[in-house]
């Protein structure tokens, strides 16, 4: 690629610094108005044949319009590499790429001209230049090494590079209201001078990064106003469109040409010798000085391009973010350690989340800079790993809603919240503690069965209500579905059936397959639980309850005062022509005159109980049953008969729980009537409806006191419905019927 290239010796005149937005990334108006304003390149070279002069113009991410468009991929590519996006992080990407473009012009050039948009010196260039200083030091052996096989002199190849290139400053702005411009610049070159001086980065043994002219100006401020083109043309157009007029062209910027020629021309005859000296450091030999043939320098350049301009940071430029890594590494054990603080064995999810919220929080107050977000992820990772490595908390939900509190575990091992509740047996006469149920036959039925053991509940006369009899041994539970016909036991040959025949037919109980939930209305028909939820227990004769004394404390313990009172509840019986008694309370007896039909009182009552084991019954829906003072009750069991009945009651006892409607007592009169339990509870509005038997309602012996126990939980196949307020026992609970 090199045949055929000039053999004359060259100068090259390199242009960095920054631009102002709208600049188009253009500096040094003499030089950059040469170069197309849509050149993309990062490195624009123009050479003037006449004088064999290479023009190097760098156009680096500090120039204002190349920065905003290459943003987007610059965070991009912090978001990947470095895992962060803060401006901070993708300066450290600008600052190090200009620094090593910097060290590779003044490997290659003898003048460097640093442009700045406003009339002050950046005094950010000294973090460049010893940044560029030490990266130097660093790849001196490697160039040098290089170089070697390369056709160029050995003084080339024992520096590294041609000259030590000489630095000018010039300004694209100048100051308003200076009258003196030439003693403004003389100013700046003393004051850029000392502090070059002071900073080291200049120095007496002559391996200074870059020299300043000792005896010749090598600061220049534009005097030219900000260029404004298109107003200049307009403003042209019109002066040409007057009478006589005709546009000026000037020749622009030739001020800063001429600067220019007195340091070229010092180059083209004798080289530079910029050392500083003094009294202590004198250079025996003037520095190494040589203008390159282009087809050499070309070939030198390649070389050190692959060496310098690489896409790695430099350390010296990331202060920031140096830093901010430093900070939160110092506070990221603290954070850490805050967390584990009186940690216990195992803990559930919340108290990770707060306890990791509360962690984040001193690391936010302490942690600064661009990698804060970085490593204020990697304390919630090592959080949760500390918290995943054998520290979890099963928190397997129990059917009243609180969490296991054992280690994590299978589920093959059995769950504890460790909470304990108060539960009254069956027929309410012994309290027991309940530990809380993580499945609905605890809940409703082995708790029972156990606490029944210490209240003899299971040697009273009880109805028991229809379950699964399986006639297999490796029986199972039935799949569910809306269109679950095939439970059907109609025989094959049945045919088709008229309605009046269809509803004589009883479906017969399945016995290989049991319902996996509750009885509800919308249960397949032939499916049974395997255990009843529901108890009914008689606890003796009518005689056991006294409407004067209520339920008794020994007998019945946990009432609250007042409320252990049964509601009287009026029957009329009718002839025996009747074939159904319909609901009593359509027909009962109000004190009409002339009424020849005997009259019979029933007693009933809706108890409720918290999971302190404290009880109570209801008046009606909205009011707690209340004896006034000598044991007087005057409210009626009407209500409670003819009305939906609240499942969840706020009990009255000072720790403000909700109490649930767990039994129904019925003390039946002498008359010769059945009184009947047809118990529905809908959980929750649009839940399915639970009822304890599909045979209708239950018949009650004459003359004797039964106690319907309720469903604890309330589980639908798969659903479980917890606590809701909206819950009712559906009217309707009540009935009477003539006996046969």
């Amino acid at each position: 690629e090199l045949q055929g290239v000039s053999s004359d010796k060259v100068v090259v005149i390199s242009v960095v610094g920054k631009s102002a937005y709208n600049a188009f990334g253009l500096k040094v108006k003499s030089i950059g108005r040469v170069l197309a304003t849509d050149n993309n390149e990062e490195l624009m070279d123009y050479t003037t044949k006449k004088n064999q002069i290479i023009y190097l113009h760098l156009q680096s991410l500090l120039d204002t319009d190349t920065i905003i468009k290459q943003y987007k991929h610059l965070s991009e590519k912090c978001e990947l590499e470095r895992n962060c996006t803060d401006f901070l992080a993708v300066y450290d990407e600008v600052k190090s790429s200009f620094a090593r473009a910097l060290l590779f012009l003044l490997y290659i050039s003898h003048i460097v001209v640093l442009s700045h948009p406003g009339s002050t010196f950046d005094t950010s260039y000294i973090q460049y230049f010893k940044a560029v200083d030490t990266l130097s030091q660093k790849l001196f052996d490697k160039i040098t090494e290089r170089l070697k096989p390369v056709n160029i002199s050995s003084e080339w190849i024992a520096n590294g590079r041609p000259c030590t290139p000489r630095l000018i400053f010039y300004f694209e702005r100048c100051p308003k209201n200076v009258k003196n411009l030439k003693k403004l610049e003389h100013n700046l070159e003393d004051k850029i001078y000392h502090i070059l001086k002071k900073t080291r980065i200049i120095s007496t043994t002559g391996c200074s990064l870059f020299a300043i002219p000792l005896n010749d100006e090598f600061v220049y401020i534009s005097h030219d106003k900000s260029p404004d083109r298109l107003g200049d043309a307009v403003r042209g157009l019109l002066q040409d469109c007057q009478p006589g007029g005709a546009m000026q062209v000037e020749v622009p910027y030739s001020s800063q040409l001429n600067s220019e020629k007195i340091h070229i021309q010092q180059a083209t005859n004798k080289g530079f010798d910029d050392t500083v000296t003094s009294g202590r450091h004198q250079h025996i030999q003037p520095l190494h000085f040589e203008l390159p043939v282009l087809k050499e320098w070309l070939e030198v350049t390649k070389i050190l391009y692959g060496i310098i301009l690489k896409n790695k940071l430099i350390p010296q430029l990331c202060t920031d973010t140096r830093f901010s890594e430093q900070r939160c590494l110092k506070v990221l054990p603290l954070a850490l350690a805050r967390y584990q603080e009186n940690l216990p064995p195992h803990y559930a999810k919340a108290e990770h989340e707060a306890r990791l919220s509360i962690a984040l929080a001193l690391f936010r107050a302490q942690a600064r800079g661009p990698v804060f977000h970085r490593y204020a992820a990697q304390l919630e990772i090592e959080c949760q790993t500390h918290w995943e490595n054998g520290r979890q908390q099963c928190e397997a939900a129990s059917m009243t809603g609180n969490p296991c509190k054992l280690p994590k575990h299978s589920t093959d091992q059995d769950h504890m919240s460790g909470f304990i509740y108060k539960a009254v047996c069956d027929c309410g006469r012994k309290i027991g503690a309940r530990e809380d149920p993580y499945n609905a036959k605890q809940a409703n039925y082995l708790f029972y069965q156990q606490i029944s053991k210490e209240c003899q509940c299971s040697k009273l006369e009880r109805i028991n209500f229809p379950v699964f009899q399986p006639s297999i041994k490796e029986y199972k539970a039935a799949t569910l579905n809306d269109t679950d016909d095939a439970l059907s036991v109609l025989s094959d040959r049945s045919g088709e059936l008229t309605p009046e025949v269809e509803r004589g037919l009883v479906r017969q109980p399945s016995t290989t397959e049991y319902l996996p939930g509750m009885l509800t209305l919308s249960s397949p028909p032939g499916l049974l639980p395997v255990y009843s939820s529901w108890s009914l227990v008689c606890l003796g004769a009518s005689s056991l309850y006294s409407h004067n004394l209520g339920l008794s404390e020994s007998h019945h313990p946990g009432f609250l005062s007042a409320t252990n009172y049964l509601l009287p509840w009026d029957v009329t019986v009718y002839s025996k022509s009747k074939q159904n008694w319909p609901h009593v309370s359509k027909y009962a007896v109000r004190g009409r005159r002339g009424a020849t039909n005997r009259k019979s009182t029933a007693v009933h009552g809706v108890e409720y109980e918290c999971s302190s084991g404290h009880r109570f019954m209801l008046a009606a829906p909205d009011r707690v049953l209340k004896a006034t003072p000598g044991s007087i009750v005057k409210d009626t069991g009407h209500k409670i008969a003819e009305s939906d009945m609240p499942l969840y009651y706020p009990c009255a006892c000072r720790a403000g729980k909700l109490a649930q409607l767990m039994r129904l007592h019925v003390v039946t009169p002498k008359a010769p009537v059945h009184c009947t339990l047809n118990p529905k509870v809908q959980p929750a509005p649009g839940a399915p409806i639970f009822i304890s038997t599909v045979d209708g309602p239950t018949k009650l012996t004459q003359s004797a006191y039964w106690v319907m126990r309720l469903p604890y939980v309330y589980v639908a196949d798969k659903e479980h419905y917890t606590q809701n307020l909206s819950a009712r026992l559906l009217q309707g609970v009540f009935g009477v019927t003539e006996i046969d």
